[in-house]
Parts: C-alpha cells; sequence; structure tokens
C-alpha cells in the first residue's frame, strides 16, 4: 500500500470516527431532553427534537459516506475492513433510535391536548433505563471495549420485562377506566419506542463487539455461553 494511500486511510478512519461520535453525543442529548419534555409536559421542547430530527439524518448520510469511501481503498486491513462495516450499521441504528426519539416527541405534543391522567411511573423508569443502555452501548462504542459492549446485552432484557409490565398495566386501565383509551394509549406507544430505542442500542454493542474481536453474536440465544 502507498504511503499516499496510508495517509488517506488514516485520514478518513479518523473523520468516521469523529463523526460517529458526534452523531451518537446528539442522540444522547436528544433522549436526555425527550426524558425532560415528558417529565414537564414540555410540547415546545418535544417540538424542537423533532425539528433535530434532520440533524440525524444528515449526520447518517455523511458517515455512510466516508464508510463507503474507506472500504473503496485498497487494500485495507481487517481491523479497518471490520470497523468501516460495523459504521455503516451503527449509523443506520443511531439513525432509527433518532427516528424513534422523534416519535417520542410527536405523542408528549399530543398528550397536550388531551384530558390529563395519572401518569404511568414505570413509563419515566422504562425512559431511564432505555437512556442508560444508549450511553452504554455509545462508551463501549468509543472505548472500543468488546467487554463493555457485552455488559449491555443483559440490560435489554430488563427493558423488555418494563415495557411489557407497563403494556399490562396500560390493558387494566383501560378496562377500568375506558374515557381514558386515547391519553393510555400514547404511553403504550412511548413504552414500545423505547423498548425499540434499547433494541438499536443493543444492537450497537454487538456491532462493537464484532469490530473489535471479529465474533458475529447476533442470533445466538445463549450470549453468557459466548468464549
Amino acid at each position: 500500500m502507498s504511503e499516499r494511500v496510508v495517509n488517506e486511510l488514516m485520514k478518513e478512519v479518523g473523520q468516521l470516527k469523529e463523526s460517529l461520535l458526534l452523531m451518537g453525543g446528539s442522540i444522547e442529548s436528544m433522549m436526555s431532553e425527550a426524558r425532560v419534555a415528558l417529565q414537564n409536559r414540555d410540547a415546545t421542547l418535544a417540538l424542537q427534537i423533532v425539528d433535530r430530527d434532520l440533524q440525524i439524518d444528515e449526520m447518517e448520510k455523511k458517515c455512510d459516506e466516508l464508510a463507503i469511501s474507506i472500504l473503496s481503498l485498497s487494500p485495507i486491513s481487517t481491523k479497518d475492513l471490520r470497523f468501516a462495516c460495523s459504521a455503516l450499521k451503527i449509523t443506520t441504528d443511531m439513525e432509527r433510535m433518532g427516528d424513534e426519539i422523534k416519535n417520542v416527541c410527536e405523542r408528549i405534543i399530543e398528550l397536550r391536548d388531551l384530558p390529563p391522567i395519572d401518569e404511568f411511573p414505570e413509563v419515566g423508569q422504562l425512559f431511564e433505563m432505555a437512556s442508560n443502555l444508549v450511553t452504554k452501548s455509545l462508551d463501549a462504542f468509543v472505548s472500543f471495549s468488546s467487554q463493555e459492549a457485552g455488559r449491555t446485552l443483559p440490560l435489554d432484557e430488563e427493558l423488555d420485562r418494563m415495557h411489557r409490565k407497563i403494556y399490562g398495566q396500560c390493558r387494566d386501565r383501560m378496562l377500568r377506566h375506558p374515557e381514558q383509551i386515547p391519553s393510555i394509549l400514547k404511553y403504550m406507544y412511548l413504552s414500545k419506542y423505547l423498548e425499540r430505542i434499547g433494541d438499536h442500542a443493543t444492537n450497537i454493542s454487538e456491532q462493537v463487539i464484532f469490530m473489535v474481536e471479529g465474533l458475529d453474536i447476533r442470533h445466538i440465544a445463549d450470549v453468557q455461553a459466548l468464549p
């Protein structure tokens, strides 16, 4: 590999890492602000977050362009190849996180126009769990740590259990208070969006493990049994 190609590869790998970190930081910021918007029923803040989803879309395009450019350079090391391939998938998951955060905020805006009801405290807990999972998966990427990534995987199972609990509570309240169904449905949507955010965060952790170890753990039932 010529010196020029090596320098170009190092430059683009560095740019891609920086772009991914910027995109991840934006996702974390949107999650944090969306949580505040839900706590305060702040439709104005929620609307501002909705508008930021376009920025996430543009960041995804930039990351994809850089990853494809890296893949076009030949030859490249196995390490850089795995990084570029993982980056393409990680940016997709982050973009979809942005979409789900946007969905959360749209439901918050709709709640403003509905009669207030007793809220579901577990939704706030689920929000905290999802935010924690997002942060830990992105931290694992920042540190290129397969160990940190592996430790996030059980968190998704906890998040799923909380999501199922919320759905059960919502169904029970609908039966007891059918007049509240329009509002309760919004909380069911919120729970589903947060559960999906957790899924995307888990996907990122799986990609970190692949990127670092070259090990594809997707669709493996017993992750604990992995070497």
